[in-house]
């Protein structure tokens, strides 16, 4: 489809035409899946859900839902121009969408029409030093852009992805985390090997500092592993014995100052990972209990004492270097606009009716369930008029008025099944239109209806079979 040509590709739907499931937040503690800071002395956070974005301007202390035009609001990575602070990159589980307002609203959606044939991005990398080279790891494997995501071509595709990190000494040297191991390209991501296999297993998280030679530290399930002769040979650290790391980071002016998370717990180095210093435990306020269990996933900083912790509970923040933390509950921040004011663009509404999802995840399914029931109705109505026709041929004939009788009997018992069989498919179609009309609200219950109907109908089918024969062996 090419919108310019019918003049829409600006136009924008009104909210209150449109289903609540692409604006609703169904909870507060939510998952972080990714933390995005423009700078390490910005105010401005931007935190990405299983139910959007949401971005503060104030270090935190109130907060918005910005997800006008995010039809898809899984939001698993987020990545900044490095040129141009407002324009923000989202990766989903249906492709990547982009901003150039802050998130305001979100412009573009990038998916398998640009080349990206893997549309679930868990991880985006936009380089440094050229703005229109972006990597994003997806289940399908690699895909690079060299023109700022208009096309994509996939250049690694043997494995999963989950992770890819850019050397930051050497843009030609690429890092990239797989579920299993370590890969990596010395030629901008034209070639890729596995690396440090006998090393570093099932890697969770990953750091490269901008050193010379490269230090780097791999967080996996069972410790924390330094080398500091780019990968040559591998330590383990003795201060994380056989405990996850999951989530690393080291401060843009201090490169010997790391943090790294283990589980709900957070430790910080000052001197390149030789000592640690355990942070303040990740506990909830009285009022929301303690009894969540939650693992840390993202890490970052603003300025010298405020560090973020995103979780798989929710969001921490402390001011005071990690000696306290607090709870961010983004329920605040939900359904801030009116339906009037949530806009949706008409392309995307377009696109989600053309794929089936506006109607909800069960349309297609109930499409074919509607084809089915007139296959059922068709194929009873056959059979219905070859009995007639057998009935009416067998009164010619000389029989046992009692026999006559009895298959006369039959016939009128099959004529009153198939008016039911009939009714029955009536009330499946309106089912269907229900479904149609009220969405997602509703649709499992009418499913459930129709599902019903359906194996009633198909033993109401058996049963006539079973009847066809008897009146072949009485003949």
């Amino acid at each position: 489809m090419h919108p310019e040509e019918f003049g829409i590709q600006k136009a924008q739907m009104s909210g209150k035409y449109l289903p609540s499931k692409y604006f609703n937040v169904k909870t507060a503690n939510l998952r972080i899946q990714a933390l995005l800071v423009p700078s390490f002395s910005s105010q401005t956070i931007f935190v990405g859900t299983s139910t959007g974005v949401y971005r503060s301007k104030n270090l935190g202390t109130t907060w918005k839902q910005i997800n006008q035009g995010l039809f898809n609001q899984n939001i698993r990575a987020l990545g900044l121009h490095p040129d141009s602070p407002k324009t923000i990159y989202a990766g989903t589980e249906l492709g990547i969408f982009k901003s150039e307002d802050e998130g305001e609203t979100w412009s573009e959606w990038i998916d398998q029409s640009s080349g990206l044939e893997e549309p679930k991005v868990h991880d985006l990398s936009i380089n440094n030093q050229d703005s229109d080279i972006i990597f994003a790891a997806t289940d399908g494997g690699i895909y690079k852009s060299e023109d700022g995501g208009e096309s994509w071509d996939v250049i690694y595709d043997e494995t999963p992805v989950l992770k890819i990190k850019p050397s930051a000494i050497n843009p030609k040297i690429i890092y990239a985390v797989t579920s299993t191991n370590m890969i990596r390209s010395s030629d901008g991501g034209n070639n890729w090997k596995v690396v440090w296999k006998d090393h570093v297993v099932a890697p969770l998280s990953f750091l490269s500092l901008n050193i010379d030679p490269d230090f780097l530290y791999s967080g996996t399930q069972r410790g924390l592993l330094k080398s500091f002769n780019t990968g040559r040979t591998w330590v383990k650290d003795k201060n994380f014995p056989d405990t996850p790391v999951t989530a690393s980071y080291v401060y843009p002016n201090n490169l010997s100052h790391l943090i790294f998370g283990s589980g709900e717990k957070i430790f910080r180095s000052e001197n390149g990972g030789d000592s640690w210093l355990p942070l303040a435990p990740l506990v909830f306020g009285r009022n929301e209990g303690t009894s969540v269990t939650h693992t840390l996933t993202q890490i970052e900083t603003l300025g010298e004492r405020t560090v973020l912790a995103g979780t798989t509970s929710g969001l921490f923040v402390s001011k005071d270097e990690g000696r306290s933390w607090e709870t961010i509950n983004l329920s605040g921040a939900a359904n801030q606009l009116s339906p009037s004011q949530m806009k949706m663009d008409v392309v995307k509404v377009i696109t989600e009716i053309h794929n089936g999802r506006f109607f909800g995840s069960y349309f297609i399914l109930l499409v074919d369930i509607a084809t089915l029931g007139l296959i059922f109705l068709t194929f009873s109505g056959v059979i219905i008029a070859y009995y007639q026709s057998r009935v009416k041929k067998r009164k010619n004939l000389q029989s046992e008025p009692d026999e006559a009788l009895k298959r006369q009997e039959t016939a009128d018992e099959l004529a009153v099944e198939s008016e039911e069989i009939h009714d029955m498919i009536e009330h499946i179609t309106e089912h269907i239109e229900k479904c149609r009309l009220v969405y997602m609200d509703q649709e499992k219950k009418e499913i459930t209806e129709v599902s019903r109907h359906l194996t009633t109908l198909d033993k109401k089918m058996h049963s006539m079979m079973e009847r066809l024969k008897e009146l072949e062996n009485t003949n």
